[in-house]
């Protein structure tokens, strides 16, 4: 590999992690490992730093997108979820949707 090459590599990786350090996500509810009702819709309740990038949060369920969030700091409720474990995430986007790296994800069971 040649110098040049070395260089953009090593500057994508850290421009790429400046903005996951300049934003944050925290999911309080349900806690990551909680198990949920199978009966009742879930109540996701979050809080964002968007970061310098950051236009509004996507919310994913099992790796499809479920909403979209503007709101930085609230909850939101999903449809009940079949009985097994589920992967619920919320990423940081752009205005034109692209993920700025920024992501928090909890496990649920649900039962």
């Amino acid at each position: 590999m040649n110098i040049r090459m070395l260089g953009l590599l090593v500057s994508l990786a850290i421009f790429g992690q400046a903005y996951a350090v300049d934003g944050s996500i925290t999911i309080s509810s349900p806690a990551d490992g909680a198990t949920v009702s199978s009966k009742s819709k879930v109540s996701i309740s979050y809080a964002a730093v968007l970061g310098p990038t950051g236009d509004h949060l996507h919310l994913y369920v099992d790796n499809k997108r479920v909403d979209v969030l503007r709101e930085i700091k609230g909850s939101t409720e999903i449809d009940a979820l079949s009985a097994g474990k589920h992967h619920v995430c919320l990423t940081v986007n752009t205005s034109s949707h692209a993920p700025t790296g920024v992501e928090t994800c909890v496990d649920v069971t649900s039962q």
